[in-house]
């Protein structure tokens, strides 16, 4: 099928003291097979040369087909950043990237033309990059995926993890606005993790076609020292950042569809494994906060993972461990590895 390429793409991109990575990934962009462009960064707030460098870039760069826009804004983090680029986008279809990243030049291409075909959401995958933008040896398995909303694209997002980050899909303008031109799905602004994961679910619950996912890595994460950086959490906030996964699964109102509540305690198998691995005996045990809200939010749909027929049976065994024998677990996960006690996707 031949790309028309009469449609506006608004690409946002969220940049806060990214100086040193920002004209890398608007030059990405830009080089793109598709020339219909609208690129918008909000600079959240940033006090190295972020501005400086995007308005000397929109200046040699800005054509008839592609636009850059810069919105300057007080720093308030990366989901309030999206929200207000969404609030200005005027293109049909939407799409997002983050500063210190690349995308390959057929992406947005490639992405539209899943649209074309009426597709409501398209997606490839990801390649895992250094800060250079070489790219790592393990990459994960991708291949073509055609599902219906929202129910069975809502389980092969939630329970198959196969899209956690906005940056490698582009939406449908007319999913997110209401009549009157205005956004009805937001990323939440008050939770420290799944605000991507969030949106997603929020836009395909609202979507009655398909979403397609393809098999090619048009993405480049590029991984430095910076974003590799771990945000320790608690397990309340972790709870807390999963509840619109939760109420969107709940919203399905059908009693078989069970996606939410095992990515939910997935999520804190995994919370239990990285602390166990991470933390001293001392600082994570039964009597430590962390420890019980923990187990407490596992509890929740312990029999329901348990007796599911998709989740892996080595997945099964750690929670069975976790949950009967956690000193055993606590040495089993410090001495074989997490493919014994929680497989991360």
């Amino acid at each position: 099928m031949k790309v028309v390429m009469n449609e506006l793409v608004s690409i946002i991109i969220p940049a806060y003291q990214e100086e040193k990575w920002i004209e890398r990934c608007l030059r990405s962009i830009i080089n793109s097979t598709y020339k219909n462009l609208e690129i918008i960064v909000i600079n959240d707030g940033s006090t190295d040369d972020t501005e400086k460098i995007v308005v000397n870039f929109k200046k040699e760069n800005e054509t008839e087909n592609i636009s850059i826009k810069l919105m300057n804004i007080s720093n308030g983090g990366s989901a309030r950043a999206r929200n207000l680029g969404i609030c200005v986008a005027k293109g049909e279809y939407i799409g997002f990237a983050d500063a210190d990243d690349m995308i390959q030049p057929y992406m947005i291409e490639r992405l539209v033309e899943s649209l074309q075909r009426g597709n409501d959401l398209s997606i490839c995958g990801l390649l895992y990059c250094n800060e250079d933008g070489k790219p790592g040896f393990l990459q994960y398995r991708i291949c073509r995926q055609q599902k219906q909303c929202p129910g069975q694209a809502l389980e092969m997002i939630m329970w198959e993890q196969l899209q956690m980050s906005v940056c490698s899909v582009l939406f449908r303008r007319e999913r997110i606005m209401n009549e009157k031109g205005k956004p009805e799905i937001f990323f939440p602004e008050d939770v420290v993790a799944f605000e991507d994961f969030a949106f997603i679910c929020k836009y395909i619950n609202r979507c009655k076609g398909l979403i397609e996912a393809l098999p090619f890595r048009g993405y480049l994460y590029c991984s430095h020292p910076d974003s590799a950086a771990i945000k320790r959490h608690t397990a309340k906030e972790i709870s807390y950042a999963l509840k619109p996964i939760l109420n969107i699964g709940e919203m399905m109102d059908d009693t078989d569809f069970i996606a939410h509540k095992l990515q939910y305690t997935f999520r804190f198998m995994a919370f239990w494994y990285e602390r166990a691995i991470q933390d001293s005996r001392y600082d994570f045990s039964p009597d430590s906060e962390d420890w019980k809200v923990c187990i407490g939010e596992l509890e929740q749909y312990a029999d329901i993972y348990m007796k599911a027929s998709n989740v892996a049976i080595y997945k099964k065994i750690a929670m069975w461990i976790v949950r009967k024998h956690p000193c055993m677990g606590m040495i089993l996960s410090r001495t074989i590895g997490k493919l014994v006690i929680c497989h991360k996707k």
